[in-house]
């Protein structure tokens, strides 16, 4: 029964996923995106989606041992 709590624990925290506005000196944002590396990236893909549901410009993606990061800038609306 105890590993079956962990692994849940484990898969929980490692999907978690946190998102920080990064406003840029010409007034535009971007958005960091921080999610766990154990499930790929489409969690982080589905969180950039949710941010900029008209789509969204990849400006960087980051894989490293416990995260990956995905920074992200939404169109501007015309």
């Amino acid at each position: 029964m105890f590993k079956v709590i962990a692994v849940t624990a484990l898969l929980f925290i490692a999907g978690c996923t946190t998102t920080q506005e990064i406003k840029r000196p010409d007034g535009k944002s971007e958005y960091l995106i921080a999610c766990g590396a154990g499930l790929g990236w489409d969690i982080c893909y589905d969180k950039a989606n949710e941010i900029c549901p008209q789509g969204y410009e990849t400006l960087a993606e980051n894989a490293g041992f416990n995260r990956k990061e995905l920074r992200i800038a939404c169109p501007r609306k015309p």
